[in-house]
Parts: structure tokens; C-alpha cells; sequence
């Protein structure tokens, strides 16, 4: 064996692992068609069963189609119906997961997210133009959509960002984006946990008038949501009522087809 042949050989040694480690998970089930755009851009490429996902890839699903994807870790992310995803952050160790994170720009991502190890900081968060939704083990749904919203004493309407994370089990940690001075949504203090017993407030009825908010109006909020709740952020942190999923929800019945094979 000649010196180049054996310098091509450590080259891919040393390559495989960096190759290896560049997928963060594979697609175990597709409905309709999806695909996926790799970091540096490039063509659109369609999903299909077993196909790898990778870091930075950006993940759309076309409408009346559905995704699932098993991460490293064995944690499952399920993508609906006319939504985009982007995987800004994925760590693994074998099976262990260091870190991970996900921009949902418009549409819903349900997760069944792996339990780590006690003392593990390692994080799972979904994050929204609202909200940063973040968990360590549960099964919990964020949905990223925009409402038209009138403002007082006026016929126009704007669209305003709206972020619904529902907890299925466990504990969710959402980290809200809302105007400055906006009431702690359930009568709870920032930062608190929200019990699933609180009775509902009423929707707000005064909405921000239409023109562009800067970034000393905005401020964070804090909640913890358990299980059976939900949180609906849009321009102010709204009410904390008990899940309820729409019978004929598309990611809802592709989720639970598991269940009832």
C-alpha cells in the first residue's frame, strides 16, 4: 500500500464519524408528500420512509400530508399538515440526548420527547415567533398559525402571531413573547405552575391596534404548564384551559393511528 492510498484511508476514518453524526434522525412514517432542504440551500429534495434528516435541514409537509420522524435519542417529533421546521439544534451521544431544538415557523409538531437521566441538562425545545416551549420528558403539541385581529374601534384587521402549546403528559416550561405589561395568564405569579383545576379566564376582548411594536415593548413570561393544559400566546399571553383536540384533526388522527393498529 502506497503513502496516498494509506493518507486516503485515515482521511476517511476520520470522515465517517462527522458523516455518521451528521443525521439527527429518520423519517419512520410519511403521509402525502414531504421534503426537505439542507442548510446550504440547494433543491428541495421529497421524503421518503427510512430517509435521514439532518442538522439545519429545513422539513415542509405539503397539505393533507403528515410526518414522523425518531430522533437519535428514540424521541419522536411528528410534523402536520402544511407546516415548515427547522432543526437548528441536535446533539446526541449514542442514545443520549445533549441538546435539541426546532423553529416551527407556521403549521403544529407534535413530540413524545425521552426521558434523560436525573441531573441531565440536556434540553428539548420547540420554538415559535411567540414562544419557546421547552420539556426533559413528555408528549406535549405546539401549533404556529396567524389570526386576523381587528383592533378596538376599528374594521381592520391585521394578521398577529399566535403560539398554542398543549401538554398531553409531564411538565412543559414555556417561555412566552408578549407585550410589555400584559397580566399573568390563569391569576397565577410569573413563574408559577398552573393548576389544571383553574378555571379558564375569558378571552381578551381589547386588542392592539394595528402598527409595528418595538423591542422595548416586548417582554418574556414565564408558565408551567401539566398535563391536560394548554396556553395560547398571541400579542399578550392568553388563558390556560384544559386540552381539547378536534376530533378531526389531521395530526391528531396521524398520531394516534399508533394506537389503534
Amino acid at each position: 500500500m502506497n503513502r496516498s492510498t494509506k493518507l486516503s484511508l485515515i482521511s476517511l476514518v476520520l470522515l465517517a464519524p462527522a458523516l455518521a453524526f451528521a443525521a439527527v434522525g429518520k423519517v419512520s412514517e410519511l403521509q402525502g408528500k414531504a421534503s426537505r432542504t439542507a442548510k446550504d440551500g440547494g433543491k428541495a429534495v421529497a421524503l421518503a420512509s427510512g430517509a435521514e434528516v439532518e442538522l439545519g435541514d429545513t422539513l415542509k409537509v405539503e397539505k393533507g400530508g403528515a410526518l414522523k420522524i425518531q430522533l437519535n435519542d428514540e424521541s419522536v417529533i411528528a410534523v402536520g399538515p402544511e407546516s415548515q421546521l427547522v432543526i437548528n439544534e441536535a446533539e446526541f451521544s449514542g442514545l443520549e440526548r445533549k441538546g435539541f431544538s426546532a423553529k416551527l415557523f407556521f403549521g403544529s409538531v407534535w413530540a413524545k420527547v425521552k426521558k434523560v437521566a436525573a441531573g441531565s441538562e440536556a434540553k428539548f425545545e420547540v420554538t415559535t415567533e411567540r414562544a419557546v416551549a421547552g420539556v426533559r420528558g413528555t408528549i406535549f403539541r405546539v401549533d404556529a398559525t396567524k389570526l386576523l385581529k381587528a383592533a378596538v374601534g376599528s374594521t381592520k384587521k391585521k394578521p398577529v402571531a399566535v403560539t398554542v402549546v398543549r401538554v398531553n403528559s409531564g411538565l412543559v416550561a414555556v417561555d412566552a413573547k408578549v407585550k410589555a405589561g400584559t397580566p399573568d395568564s390563569g391569576g397565577t405569579a410569573a413563574g408559577g405552575a398552573m393548576n389544571a383545576n383553574t378555571p379558564p379566564k375569558k378571552e381578551h376582548t381589547q386588542i392592539a391596534p394595528p402598527q409595528e411594536i418595538s423591542k422595548d415593548e416586548w417582554e418574556k413570561k414565564f408558565v408551567e404548564l401539566q398535563k391536560n393544559m394548554q396556553v395560547t400566546v398571541g400579542e399578550d399571553l392568553w388563558e390556560v384551559t384544559q386540552l381539547q383536540l378536534a376530533k378531526d384533526d389531521a395530526l391528531a388522527k396521524f398520531v394516534a393511528k399508533d394506537d389503534s393498529e
